[in-house]
């Protein structure tokens, strides 16, 4: 620990001009020794080993370190008399702390440590720089083993990926992504060179009999016969559900339709969902909706027709 020299100095020039205070009470320490110890340190300037070497103090055997110890107690009490602790600022406080913070058994200790560095025979300190440096090598052979490890670590594992598959659970999602994938696969195919038609044409295989059956089942007299179904229907664009066929019809225009539309369907028991419907059903819903839709077309001109012979009515009793 420093030596705080110079603000001891300021300290112990007021431990003179003040009563000797029941804080500065030791049972090991007389204040006539005290006082002893307080001249000393003035006298030789704060060197603690020349206070060391002057102090003859009779019938009295203090080591360095209890000196220190006595010195800085009556310090830090000094310190506190003129200062609460309350209010002291960050240096005084920071040498309130240091003062206090001596401890002769480990300051007597650690010179005992370093005289024993200081007599050390030159085969010792040999082999210490030796065992250094070849701990410093296994330090630095751990190290590389560490980043070599965590390389293949890195290269074992697999590929973390950045989005997630929620985001393709729509119709619409997936068929922007499938616009994507064919996007990627028509700029792909325009980057690959061309092939000459003459050479494609040279290597061709002749035509297999096992085609033959395909072959003929493509021609429209055979196909009753292969049991093929050629049908007119356009389908639309992009992805689509089965489920979207029965969902879709039942949206109107107009919220009042909706609403008039899901109460016949659920008047007549069909639910609101169907899970995984099958084209027959697709069908037979396709049908309902048809009959639905008539029977809102004929509700709509019965309401009509109504609304007109209330007219008349009210007319004809106006004028009768």
């Amino acid at each position: 620990m420093a030596d705080p020299i110079i603000p001891m100095y300021d300290l112990l020039a007021t431990y003179d001009s003040r009563p000797y205070d029941p804080l500065f009470t030791d049972h090991d320490w007389t204040r006539e020794e005290t006082d002893y110890l307080v001249h000393t340190y003035r006298e030789c300037g704060g060197k603690w080993p020349v206070v060391i070497d002057s102090y003859d103090y009779p019938s009295s055997s203090r080591t360095m370190e209890d000196l220190k110890h006595r010195l800085y107690t009556v310090a830090a009490k000094l310190l506190a008399l003129e200062t609460p602790i309350t209010s002291m600022t960050a240096p005084q406080y920071e040498l309130y702390t240091t003062l206090n913070s001596f401890d002769p058994v480990k300051e007597a200790s650690r010179k005992k440590l370093a005289e024993g560095h200081l007599k050390r025979p030159r085969n010792e300190v040999d082999e210490e720089t030796v065992l250094l440096r070849e701990l410093q090598r296994i330090m630095l052979q751990q190290t590389a083993l560490d980043a070599d490890r965590e390389d293949l670590r890195r290269r074992l594992d697999h590929p973390h990926a950045n989005t997630h598959g929620y985001q393709y659970t729509t119709s619409q999602a997936l068929t922007g992504l499938w616009q994507q994938l064919l996007a990627a696969q028509r700029k792909t195919q325009h980057l690959r060179p061309p092939v000459r038609r003459e050479t494609a044409a040279t290597h061709q295989d002749p035509p297999s009999t096992a085609d033959t059956p395909m072959r003929d089942a493509q021609q429209p007299t055979a196909q009753p016969r292969f049991g093929v179904v050629v049908t007119n229907d356009k389908l639309p664009s992009g992805i689509t559900f089965a489920s979207d066929r029965l969902s879709k019809p039942r949206i109107a225009k107009s919220a009042l339709q909706t609403e008039k539309i899901a109460a016949i369907l659920s008047h007549i028991g069909v639910p609101d969902l169907i899970p995984l419907p099958t084209p027959a059903v697709i069908e037979e819903f396709d049908k309902i909706m048809t009959k639905v839709h008539t029977l809102l077309d004929l509700r709509k001109i019965a309401d009509r027709e109504e609304q007109e012979i209330r007219i008349r009515e009210a007319e004809m009793a106006a004028s009768g």
